[in-house]
């Protein structure tokens, strides 16, 4: 009997950084998706993607299982999110794999349990959740709540550019400079979370413009400061990024029109280095 998983990716955060000595994040859910499929098989047996594979095992370990019995399991996941730009492309791997082994345990997990299953396959952000929150990705736990807001569209500016999560992670100075940035990114999360309370986009949009611009010392993105003054003279919201990736969302509504904002994006040629530009919706997280 086959079994399945399904989990949204995202476009990166609207927010990332440290607060209280520990790294946090305010990712969004997008309408891109990753879904696996596992059954037990006597032979042909496929392995999956590393990541899922371990994410299976992962969820034997929870229940006390022994990981050879899934020596027979074989792993199948197909998505439709592009890989290496920071879009949730492994994180979704890892919990459709996870939803879709819950349901060939026949167990159930909510999403706080199957978000700290994750991060101990990587660090994993909050698509796992249903409404936006504060999020520590090393240890898969909400520090906040902050609801969900309605109707966002998101420009997503892609680059053939690819970049490795671990690596950036990785380099020696990466949690000096995110401590560089503590304050100012403390004031952005404040004004992220009254954006929330208000329901108020332009608030959302300008906390997440600010934890932009502050990760420039961490991965600078081509042109982005081009591409904040565009947008800004559009009318949209703000600008977000990937912060440990390669893409860039530009953050709307589903009354604005996309298409002249990307034509005014073409204009400046920005279409050089982000060479896909196309609109998602966002969409409340959570695997199913």
């Amino acid at each position: 009997m086959r079994h399945f998983g399904i989990c949204p990716g995202s476009c990166g955060e609207f927010i990332q950084g440290i607060l209280e000595d520990s790294e946090y994040l305010v990712s969004y859910a997008v309408n891109i998706y990753s879904k696996a499929q596992i059954e037990e098989r006597k032979n042909n047996i496929r392995k999956g993607p590393y990541k899922a594979r371990k994410a299976l095992q992962e969820v034997f370990k929870y229940f006390n299982l022994d990981v050879e019995d899934t020596k027979n399991i074989s792993l199948i996941v197909n998505s439709d999110i592009p890989i290496g730009k920071g879009m949730a492309s492994s994180t979704a791997d890892i919990g459709a794999t996870i939803k879709a082994t819950l349901s060939f345990l026949g167990k159930e997990l909510d999403s706080h349990e199957i978000s700290k299953i994750a991060a101990k396959v990587e660090p994993t952000d909050s698509i796992f959740m249903e409404n936006n929150c504060i999020f520590n990705p090393l240890k898969g736990e909400v520090l906040k709540k902050l609801g969900y807001i309605d109707g966002i569209r998101i420009l997503v500016l892609e680059p053939d550019e690819k970049l490795n999560t671990q690596s950036i992670r990785r380099e020696n100075n990466y949690f000096l400079k995110k401590q560089f940035n503590k304050e100012k990114i403390k004031e952005a999360f404040e004004m992220l979370e009254e954006g929330f309370k208000k329901n108020d986009l332009k608030l959302v949009g300008k906390a997440s413009t600010i934890s932009s611009l502050l990760n420039e010392n961490i991965h600078k993105k081509d042109g982005l400061k081009d591409i904040i003054k565009i947008t800004e003279e559009f009318g949209a919201y703000g600008v977000n990024i990937a912060h440990s990736g390669t893409v860039i969302g530009i953050i709307l509504d589903k009354e604005m029109n996309y298409k002249k904002l990307e034509e005014k994006l073409i204009l400046k040629k920005l279409n050089k280095k982000y060479k896909r530009m196309y609109s998602l919706d966002v969409i409340r997280g959570g695997v199913k």
